[in-house]
């Protein structure tokens, strides 16, 4: 084996040592399968990977792009062999261990139209609150406007899902594949890191029952 099939077989083993079910595993096989050859004398730093990574996903059909997103995300630091940022993430459950899966469209424009088609509002206390802690620091409106958006975005994907940090992981990787432009992606991955402390303390009616039922 070269170095990216050692490395996607030290994460299949991992994930199922750490619970995943054989579905999953078999699952993420399939797709290191089609990303390791894309590795291939690669130099190991994040640009090339992205690239590689880009280049994968469109081989992968929409509905499964964000979890074979998840997975490539995952597998990088393995790719990499960095073994302390690996520690720490095993150590902190970062990895996820189900398949999450969403409702794709074809554009965050679709996205957005088809919410505005379902009248869809059943948005978490998080999302008023966290806006207003925006609106009182006093950042601009239109950049408020694009934060809601987003964040629209990212709940509406995640309406149905159970109220778990792999879900949030999950919605934030699809809601990536919507945004091509790298400054908007670093940009929403600080948005999403802002907001997910809100998001875990103050879910909706529903997520709050279920977690009381749990």
């Amino acid at each position: 084996m070269n170095d990216a099939e050692t490395a996607a077989a030290a994460y299949l083993r991992l994930i199922e040592r750490q619970g995943a079910e054989p579905a999953v595993v078999l699952v993420r096989r399939q797709w290191l399968r089609r990303l390791t050859p894309l590795l291939t004398q690669l130099p190991k730093e994040g640009g090339a990977y992205r690239q590689a990574v880009d280049a994968f996903l469109e081989r992968i059909p929409l509905a499964d792009r964000a979890a074979a997103l998840t997975c490539a995300r995952e597998f990088y630091y393995f790719w990499l062999g960095d073994v302390q940022r690996l520690a720490a993430m095993a150590s902190s459950g970062s990895f996820s261990l189900r398949q999450v899966d969403l409702r794709m469209a074809q554009s965050l424009d679709d996205l957005l139209e088809r919410m505005g088609q379902e009248d869809f509002g059943r948005f978490p206390p998080a999302l008023d609150l966290y806006l207003g802690q925006l609106f009182e620091s006093g950042t601009d409106t239109m950049v408020l406007a694009g934060y809601e958006r987003w964040l629209k975005a990212l709940l509406y994907l995640l309406d149905g899902q159970p109220h778990r940090p792999d879900s949030y992981r999950a919605a934030v990787d699809a809601l990536l594949l919507y945004l091509p432009d790298q400054g908007e992606r670093h940009r929403f991955v600080e948005l999403a890191r802002a907001f997910y402390p809100s998001w875990l303390a103050f879910p909706s009616a529903q997520d709050r029952r279920g977690s009381s039922a749990a």
